[in-house]
């Protein structure tokens, strides 16, 4: 049996999925990483924000793999959907999304 899942109904589940596994990161900063703005849930940094730049950093093991695999997206997709998301979801002005293999925190 052949499921069909259409471009738009893919991105709707990932934001649902993103939506309710980090809807909820709290927002932190550090004096050693001025001008970054770093959302983590427990201990991880799922993204962090650079506010001059306006890049989001993802992480990479936490998020963009998984996206890779389990939605079947490219660079380019996943790029387009994670900055849609922290832009409506966090309010953040937002240039690109990018990998972040090491985080800095």
């Amino acid at each position: 049996m052949k499921i069909i899942i259409t471009e738009s109904k893919r991105e709707r589940a990932a934001i649902n999925w993103l939506n309710k596994n980090y809807g909820d990161l709290e927002p932190y900063e550090t004096e050693e990483h001025p001008g970054y703005i770093f959302y983590k849930k427990g201990n991880d940094v799922i993204f962090d924000y650079s506010i001059r730049s306006g890049r989001v950093f993802v992480n990479y093991d936490e998020i963009w793999l998984f996206f890779k695999s389990f939605f079947g997206m490219d660079d380019y997709q996943l790029t387009v959907l994670l900055k849609n998301w922290v832009e409506e979801y966090y309010n953040l002005s937002v240039i690109g999304a990018e990998p972040n293999h090491n985080p800095l925190i």
